[in-house]
């Protein structure tokens, strides 16, 4: 049998703009993730650590943090290290992938193939890395062939498999599922999307491939807990996967719906509750819902200045006044021309996100109508 541990897209000093404020301290979040992982590599006592990609940036990635990582990495030996370099952390010239030295159980591939041979373990792992940020062909092209007389085959490498749906990652180093499983290996661990994905062999229906999403929740689109794969290989050749929640700090979504209320200390009162049942230890993106008096807007500073205590919370106002439209665009006057104009124009089509559009317009319409009428 064959075990591993399977991550990718960490994005070590990624400069997440958005929370300036914390920086280093979601930083240091980071790190802890990566200590958690090794962890767990230890503790489930495996065969290998595959790292597909996007571990630390190249550009404005630190010194820093890459002997941070070098010292963690010195800290599980002998256990071997598979890194595949992907768009974010490529294998450049002037990366520290190449300008230092790195402990001999740690393997960095190159844009040429590396296969490394384990006879003890009946194992071989086969791997490729961006040579720079762009790469628009499959590196599946170039594949040297799986070595025989092994009993397991494992692939590490970044890019994009490809499906025929949409797609919210620019597609790099495309691949088909057709194409993982003409390889012959038994898994392949992918990284370059962010959310938690596992293909199945076309043939057989087993376990072929997967994406483990980001260890560590980058933005509001990587909201919940976070994972790391641990996957065995039977000696049938049967692979199992399993999701490890690894993440140190959690990003939740939230809406708070102020439907009814007429009074800012009311809001206020709301708000406190909901989020009184929130880990203030979280980053919380918390969005206001709901239709609201139109004499009245949502408080927002007086609700910043009582969450002070939260390490990190963002608020969305989306609610909209109780203004009768009908009764708009009866008056007339720019108000109704604006509201008949956007009816008309919603009765007129038949495409159902033309429709939705245009109801999110009549929407920010109303709200804007609700502030002058304040």
């Amino acid at each position: 049998m064959i075990r591993f541990i399977h991550t990718a897209d960490v994005h070590l000093d990624a400069p997440l703009t958005n929370l300036s404020s914390i920086y280093e301290v979601r930083q240091d979040d980071f790190r802890r993730t990566m200590r958690r992982m090794r962890d767990v590599v230890i503790e489930k006592q495996v065969d290998f650590w595959l790292i597909a990609g996007d571990l630390l940036e190249y550009h404005g990635g630190t010194r820093a943090t890459a002997l941070f990582l070098r010292e963690l990495f010195e800290s599980m030996a002998p256990i071997p290290i598979f890194i595949s370099p992907g768009n974010h952390d490529p294998w450049q010239e002037g990366s520290f992938y190449q300008t230092m030295e790195w402990p001999a159980h740690v393997h960095i591939f190159t844009d040429e193939w590396g296969v490394y041979e384990y006879p003890e373990k009946s194992c071989v792992l086969y791997g490729w890395g961006f040579p720079q940020a762009h790469v628009t062909t499959s590196p599946l092209d170039t594949f040297p062939g799986k070595l025989p007389d092994y009993r397991f085959h494992l692939m590490v490498i970044h890019g994009s498999v490809v499906t025929g749906e949409h797609m919210d990652h620019s597609v790099y180093a495309p691949m088909t599922i057709g194409g993982l499983a003409d390889t012959g290996v038994n898994y392949v661990a992918l990284g370059h999307i962010h959310k938690p994905m596992q293909f199945l062999h076309p043939q057989t229906k087993q376990v072929l491939a997967a994406y483990p999403g980001s260890p560590e929740g980058l933005s509001i689109k990587e909201s919940g807990e976070r994972y790391a794969i641990f996957g065995t290989i039977s000696d049938t050749g049967v692979v199992t996967i399993e999701p490890i929640s690894v993440e140190s700090r959690i990003i939740k979504k939230m809406t708070i719906s102020l439907k009814g209320l007429e009074t800012v200390d009311t809001i206020v009162e709301r708000v406190e509750r909901e989020l009184s049942q929130e880990n203030k230890d979280y980053l919380l993106h918390v969005t206001f819902a709901g239709e609201r008096a139109s004499h009245l807007h949502v408080p927002l500073e007086i609700i910043k200045a009582r969450c002070k205590d939260y390490f990190f919370i963002q608020f969305t106002d989306l609610t909209y006044p109780d203004i009768d439209e009908q009764q708009v665009r009866e008056k007339g006057g720019v108000f109704g021309k604006w509201l008949e104009k956007l009816n008309d124009l919603e009765q007129a089509t038949t495409d159902e996100r033309e429709k939705a559009v245009i109801q999110l317009a009549k929407r920010e319409a109303l709200q804007r109508i609700g502030g002058v009428f304040r």
